[in-house]
């Protein structure tokens, strides 16, 4: 029998977040709905009572970006996912209420009581509040605790989007530099597996290479001279002249 790849997958988001909700925010976080989207730069965010029933129920949401999956990591992910429900707590339980988007002095306190360190560049020094936000891990805090006991029990995120986003984030993660080498030698010693991709290097590198190579042949055509037969290639749609012969080439080549 095949896998159930929507089955398996928003079952870990959820258990991530039922994890996180118990072990970092004493489970008073309300139930949302945890979707997968593609919005452009970000690796996720957090929106209020999006959703609705047929009772009138209503439910936050909570987004996550695929696209950024495969070039990150397993705690890359999880950074993002906690970092979204700090956003719901505030919603929830907060006094100073801020604009969408907008990070303030009670959300920054709020990461930091549970082991993330708001930062702009996602490396120490950055600042703590401000429009685009990130975050690292503090070394010996509750994220990194609540981390480990999940990945102990084997926990892992089988799937990836085949075709990654390669532009950089507005939530940068500092996970090439060395400037947090404090808490990057914990995890390695404590559980390596957290600093995985997702899912494995080979699957994604190997998989996302040739989507790259599918999409890149989708979105070019081959132009042939219609005098010497010299090749161009090109977006559909161009009016190309060659610059011996000054004949027309011919859009998709020559038989």
């Amino acid at each position: 029998m095949q896998p159930n790849p929507t089955g398996i997958f928003y079952g870990l988001l959820s258990q991530a977040f039922d994890h996180f909700n118990g072990r970092l925010f004493d489970g008073t976080l309300p139930r949302c709905m945890l979707t997968l989207q593609r919005s452009r730069n970000t690796m996720g965010y957090f929106s209020p009572e999006r959703w609705v029933d047929g009772q009138g129920l209503k439910a936050h949401e909570i987004a996550l970006n695929p696209a950024y999956f495969a070039r990150h990591r397993v705690i890359d992910v999880l950074q993002t996912l906690v970092h979204e429900q700090c956003h719901l707590w505030q919603y929830v339980h907060g006094t100073q209420k801020s604009r969408p988007g907008y990070h303030n002095r009670e959300w920054s306190e709020k990461m930091e009581t549970i082991g993330l360190v708001p930062s702009s560049t996602g490396l120490p020094g950055g600042r703590s509040t401000g429009q685009s936000m990130s975050d690292y891990p503090m070394p010996d805090g509750r994220f990194l605790a609540a981390c480990y006991e999940l990945c102990n029990g084997e926990y892992r995120l089988e799937w990836t989007d085949t075709e990654p986003a390669w532009q950089e984030s507005c939530q940068p993660r500092g996970h090439d530099q060395e400037d947090a080498s404090n808490w990057l030698l914990e995890v390695r010693e404590q559980a390596p597996a957290l600093l995985a991709p997702v899912p494995t290097a080979a699957a994604v590198e190997e998989v996302a290479w040739e989507s790259v190579k599918t999409r890149s042949s989708r979105n070019k055509t081959r132009y042939s001279c219609t005098g010497c037969g010299a090749n161009a290639w090109g977006r559909p749609g161009l009016h190309l002249l060659c610059g011996d012969c000054s004949l027309r080439f011919q859009e998709g080549g020559m038989e």
